[in-house]
């Protein structure tokens, strides 16, 4: 797959390669039949990732299917998520989750984002947040957007800060892995700061 053209996206002061429709490849919202390939991806990003993501891959195992289908049917308002795909196949993935009680409700959190590793580089990541951040900038009433990153996760962390995301804080001992911790960044977006 070649490099794609990019385009500076107003408001994120970032450089996006947004055009993934080039090349067979197209993001949009997973549904109710994409429960299988979701499961599928995100058992190989916590078996390839074990320190980017705070589920194991033991407990993701023995969730059913039917449970993601169920969680993509029922999707609350304001809540998705999203799939890159090449052809048929999903290459990548991000969850966007907004808050429900009455003092959060101004904010949003993004979760589980993952592109599978031949397909790095090719800006399948960048087109993923590219298309969360354009939704969410839809609803006025979303402020901030949250995220949490392994503080090693200095490629992740370089996209996320592309979009404007900054360090508000880290938590030590995040996730422990084995004998392993991992800390975590925890990282915003106000939306009413960007251009």
């Amino acid at each position: 797959m070649r490099e794609l053209p990019g385009t500076r996206i107003a408001g994120y002061g970032a450089l996006v390669r947004h055009d993934l429709r080039m090349n067979g490849m197209k993001i949009r919202s997973l549904l109710e039949g994409d429960a299988e390939a979701w499961w599928r991806i995100r058992l190989e990003a916590l078996e390839s990732e074990p320190l980017a993501f705070g589920k194991a891959a033991e407990e993701h195992r023995i969730t059913p299917v039917e449970t993601i289908a169920q969680r993509f049917r029922d999707v609350a308002e304001g809540n998705f998520h999203l799939g890159a795909f090449d052809g048929d196949a999903l290459v990548g993935v991000a969850t966007f989750i907004r808050e429900t009680g009455l003092k959060e409700r101004h904010k949003g959190r993004i979760y589980g984002v993952y592109v599978s590793a031949a397909y790095r580089g090719l800006d399948v990541g960048r087109g993923l947040l590219h298309e969360l951040l354009e939704r969410t900038k839809r609803d006025a009433s979303l402020e901030q957007i949250l995220l949490s990153v392994g503080s090693e996760q200095g490629a992740a962390k370089g996209l996320y800060s592309s979009f404007g995301f900054q360090v508000y804080g880290t938590e030590p001992r995040a996730l422990k892995v084995g004998s392993t911790y991992v800390d975590e960044d925890h990282m915003i977006l106000r939306l009413g700061e960007l251009i």
